[in-house]
């Protein structure tokens, strides 16, 4: 009986070849984008996975409150929470610090020579980092590497780097040609789905050394990434209630004297990749992003019922085709269970040659698709159990949801009826067939709307004025490896660059536009305002910092060589004047801060975007500091820049022998805040496009049989006179009657969708309702241009054949 069925289905897939390529188009298309889209999202959800005690794991999160108000999140939080948590709570099982550094690592090899390498992919770790995550050494003991100074671990890829083939253990690395640190172990490389990445875990004893011990008892130096092991089955709300009245009662005095509090919030480690938006993240260009998952989510389900509602419309048009083989059949003694069970087969057939079309499609393009997404989704998906079971269940899902209704449909035509004639007058499934055409179109409509709209926001953010010129600016690393002599070597390769053609200035900061400010300390007036303090970050300049950027002042002076006492004044931005509650910048001119010392305030700088446009404006301090420069940043001659950056190449290694040239271009770097965005965008404008060709393959495909039926009304309405035009229209009409209907139901959802998602941008775009105009007008030229192929050949064909028998 099965061989039977699938007999009967193959012959009419061959009978009506056009229908079935079609069908077989759509499921394709449809499971690829599903199966793509969907191991995309299950890499997203994968990161820190790995870790076999993740669901225990959670992250401090630090949130400041000043007068009342939030100041900030960040998610490095003080280094004495963690002893804290782990001293006075016995849910807290362990706890670890990471505290981010970077500088040239150096091994002095006995057959290769000196091997330098900048390294920016380094932390300083509490011993305990082994215990609580799943970082795997090969070499070395997990429990005592870390411990004592000076001590390092590295990942098989840096010792690679270093060592080649010798045995890393007991080698002794060089820091920044200062610090020695003894290699005591080797760790796998970092899996690529972690949220924190790192090449070198340092041993925290060397922090303690440096900060005399201030790295273990300190509750206002944020930079520590704190994660606390919590025992199995462990009530986190009841945990947090209760730390934070251990806070309220140990702080709970300190804040109040400088109108302050600190909140200190328990974070699953598991929400940090999607949900996590803070200051200081472990990997800031690397976050995820939690409502484009769904929204990526959305888009694959939607596709993948596009291509079944494909399925469902034909096969319900193409009821009145198949009446009469239904009535035979039910005449010979089929029952309609077998009937069913005929229809099916044939819905299994199409299912399955599209399924395994669709898995050789996935693998050919899976390295293209990683591309497109900015994520290197391992190939091994696709050997894994769960893809699959997704394989299998979208397969089985398929074949009944799309198979189901027209089989039920189909079996249903009674002989009597079908064999008279009278079969023509019934309309089964016109009404669902007009409201999944509805609804494929409007769901069309707002994806259009929802992948313009995050275009132009995408364009505006990145064409904004920042107030700021990174143009033409290349920027060199400043050097790690630094002498008694530091500033005298900068003051001489600063000569040197001014020199080279093409270069008209040369600055030196601690930061640059786009770099996220580590340099925080808190600050207050001297005198008047409210008298408490507020965190603020600082850069460190030199006298060209601002005009070489085209920073404008507000109010006051820059830095000036003529000033020899600048190193007690300091400038502000305005978003500070007016946190400290100075009346205009004008006012704050003179005034004297406390910033550790006291600084009198000479200038106050106009606001500019120091991060991207998805960030607010922040307050920011700026000190005469050169001599910490960590980036030296050059005005160039972008049309020669390949020459002027080799001429620099030779003073650089003459100056600075021993440290690495690491350089980029501002612009760039600053752009890559937008990089998850626009990936984001390219990639759901992708898929946009394929649900909208696969719901017009549908549409294609319906408007071809729907004309069909109709071709002996053409014939007439031509010999009395109707033009090709009046046909088609005639026959267009009602395809376009449906989108419109489709635009008018689609458009309110569109805007509230994209409403939402602009209100977390303090920077956006207004919606231009001519915007969702221009999209449901696409949709209908593009639903008219489907249908009209087959109306005007329909309407072209000459009478005399078409009615000939007539």
């Amino acid at each position: 009986m099965i061989r039977n069925y699938l007999i009967t289905a193959f012959r009419n897939f061959l009978r009506h070849r056009s229908f079935t390529f079609l069908n077989v188009t759509g499921l394709t298309l449809g499971m690829i984008a599903s199966l793509l889209i969907l191991q995309y999202v299950k890499y997203e959800r994968s990161y820190d996975t790995f870790h076999s005690r993740a669901n225990d794991i959670y992250r401090i999160q630090y949130n400041q409150w000043q007068n009342g108000k939030l100041r900030f999140e960040c998610a490095a939080a003080v280094p004495a929470v963690g002893p804290a948590l782990k001293n006075n709570f016995p849910e807290v099982k362990s706890f670890t610090r990471l505290f981010p550094v970077s500088g040239v690592m150096t091994y002095d090899s006995p057959e290769r020579g000196q091997i330098a390498f900048q390294e920016e992919k380094m932390q300083i770790a509490d011993s305990s980092v082994f215990a609580i995550f799943d970082f795997t050494l090969v070499q070395g003991d997990p429990v005592h590497s870390l411990e004592g100074p000076n001590k390092v671990v590295m990942s098989q890829r840096a010792a690679k780097k270093y060592f080649a083939t010798e045995d890393p253990l007991g080698k002794i690395l060089r820091m920044d040609g200062q610090e020695k640190y003894e290699v005591t172990g080797i760790f796998k490389d970092v899996p690529e789905n972690s949220h924190i990445k790192f090449d070198f875990l340092l041993s925290y004893q060397t922090l303690d050394n440096r900060s005399h011990n201030n790295s273990q008892t300190n509750w206002g130096w944020y930079d520590f990434n704190t994660y606390v092991l919590l025992e199995p089955g462990t009530d986190v709300p009841a945990l947090q209630a209760k730390w934070n009245n251990y806070l309220e009662h140990e702080r709970g005095e300190g804040w109040k004297k400088d109108n302050v509090k600190q909140e200190f919030l328990l974070k699953p480690l598991l929400g940090i990749h999607l949900y996590a938006n803070l200051l200081q993240e472990s990997e800031p260009d690397e976050r995820g992003n939690g409502d484009s998952v769904y929204a990526l989510t959305f888009i694959a389900l939607f596709i993948l019922v596009i291509a079944w509602i494909n399925y469902i419309n034909l096969a319900t048009a193409r009821s009145l085709d198949r009446a009469n083989e239904v009535g035979v059949r039910k005449v010979m003694g089929a029952q309609k269970q077998q009937l069913i069970y005929q229809f099916l087969a044939e819905s299994f057939m199409l299912n399955l040659v599209a399924t395994v079309v669709a898995l050789a499609a996935v693998r050919a393009v899976w390295p293209f698709f990683s591309e497109l997404s900015g994520r290197n989704i391992p190939m091994a998906f696709m050997g894994e159990s769960d893809f699959w079971f997704l394989v299998i269940g979208l397969f089985t899902l398929g074949t009944v949801l799309s198979g189901f209704y027209p089989a039920i449909i189909l079996s249903s035509f009674k002989p009597v009826a079908v064999l008279k004639g009278k079969i023509a007058r019934v309309t089964h499934g016109n009404m669902l067939r007009k409201s999944l055409v509805v609804f494929q179109f409007a769901a069309s409509v707002v994806l259009i709307s929802v992948s313009i709209v995050v275009y132009q926001q995408l364009s505006y953010m990145r064409q904004q004025d920042l107030g700021v010129d990174i143009h033409r600016t290349l920027v060199f690393r400043a050097p790690s490896v630094t002498d008694s002599l530091h500033e005298q070597r900068t003051a001489s390769f600063k000569t040197e660059a001014l020199r080279v053609p093409g270069v008209t200035s040369m600055s030196g900061a601690t930061s640059i536009p786009g770099d996220e400010i580590f340099w925080a300390n808190s600050i207050r007036r001297l005198t008047g305002g409210s008298g408490s303090s507020i965190s603020g970050y600082t850069v460190g300049i030199d006298h060209d910092y601002i005009p070489a950027f085209g920073l404008k002042l507000a109010a006051g002076r820059n830095f000036d060589r003529e000033f020899t006492g600048d190193k007690k004044s300091i400038i502000l931005n305005q978003a500070m004047t007016e946190a400290l509650d100075f009346e205009s910048p004008a006012a704050a001119i003179g005034q004297s801060v406390i910033q550790g010392d006291t600084f009198q305030i000479v200038g106050v700088l106009e606001d500019f975007h120091q991060m991207s446009l998805k960030e607010a404006v922040t307050p920011l301090v700026f000190r005469f500091t050169p001599e910490y420069a960590r980036f030296y940043a050059f005005k160039v001659d972008e049309a020669n820049y390949r020459n002027v950056l080799a001429a620099l190449e030779k003073p650089w290694k003459e100056i600075f022998p021993g440290n690495p040239l690491e350089y980029f271009f501002l612009d760039e770097y600053f752009n890559r805040q937008y990089e998850s965005d626009r990936l984001f965008s390219q990639t759901f404008t992708l898929f946009t496009a394929l649900a909208i060709f696969i719901a017009c393959l549908g549409l294609f495909g319906l408007a071809s049989f729907m004309t069909l039926q109709r071709t002996k009304e053409i014939g007439v309405r031509k010999v009395l006179g109707s033009s090709v035009a009046d046909v088609v229209i005639l026959l267009s009409r009602g395809f376009v009657q449906l989108v419109l209907i489709a635009n008018l139901l689609a458009w309110p959802l569109a805007w509230y969708i994209m409403d939402q998602w602009l209100a977390g941008f303090p920077y956006h775009i207004s919606i231009n309702p001519l915007l969702f105009v221009a999209a449901g007008g696409a949709v209908v030229l593009i639903a008219f241009l489907s249908v009209s192929l087959q109306t005007i050949r329909a309407a072209r064909a000459n009478p005399a054949k078409t009615l000939k028998y007539e």
